[in-house]
């Protein structure tokens, strides 16, 4: 190995999850906070509530770190229901503005951290969790490593049949020594299940 790849290894800062949040619904719309002067998809309200579980059971309060909290939020279905709902309507006539930003696959994780009030970099892969997560996790890496962000949130969505799971996990750098073990977030692209009597 090079001396530049032995340095590059050397130098990756460990990480840990400290937080975690899951919310199983066969009924994304019924999470939606729309009100007058805001609208998002009904995969981002769902994002939004499995991170606000996830911050709840963080070791650390991320309501004083907004400045250095990022997320990314991972997708393959992203906004479709919004953008498909504008397709349909756009040749009636009008249409508010606010779903055109809500259609925005971006939302997925700018919603949950407007919310929180988050101000860290952000990301949406528009891809399967299992894909994406490899990505997902060199970019938390990344921003971590650079003192963009002192926390990270990943954040993904997956729908098996008529059941969607939003999960995320709160990464943050860890200060034990090397050898660095990258954490397990398989969770986050396993198959989701029917709650089975209501909501998770």
């Amino acid at each position: 190995m090079s001396e530049s790849r032995t340095t590059a290894a050397t130098s990756r800062r460990p990480l840990i999850t400290t937080g975690y949040g899951e919310v199983v619904t066969t009924t994304p719309a019924g999470h939606s906070r729309n009100g007058s002067s805001l609208f998002a998809d009904p995969l981002a309200w769902l994002m939004a509530e499995a991170v606000e579980r996830a911050v709840e059971s963080c070791d650390s309060d991320l309501s004083i770190a907004g400045d250095q909290v990022g997320m990314v939020a991972i997708s393959d279905v992203c906004t479709l229901e919004t953008m498909r709902a504008i397709a349909e309507a756009t040749p009636r006539g009008r249409l508010s503005p606010l779903k055109f930003a809500g259609a925005n696959p971006g939302s997925v994780a700018g919603l949950p951290c407007i919310r929180n009030s988050f101000r860290g970099p952000t990301l949406t892969l528009s891809m399967s969790p299992a894909q994406a997560l490899p990505s997902a996790l060199a970019m938390a890496e990344g921003w971590i490593a650079r003192g963009s962000a002192r926390y990270v949130l990943i954040g993904s969505h997956r729908r098996d049949g008529d059941v969607h799971g939003a999960r995320c996990y709160v990464l943050q750098s860890s200060h034990t020594p090397e050898p660095y073990t990258e954490p397990d977030l398989s969770r986050l692209a396993a198959p989701v299940h029917a709650p089975v009597t209501a909501d998770l």
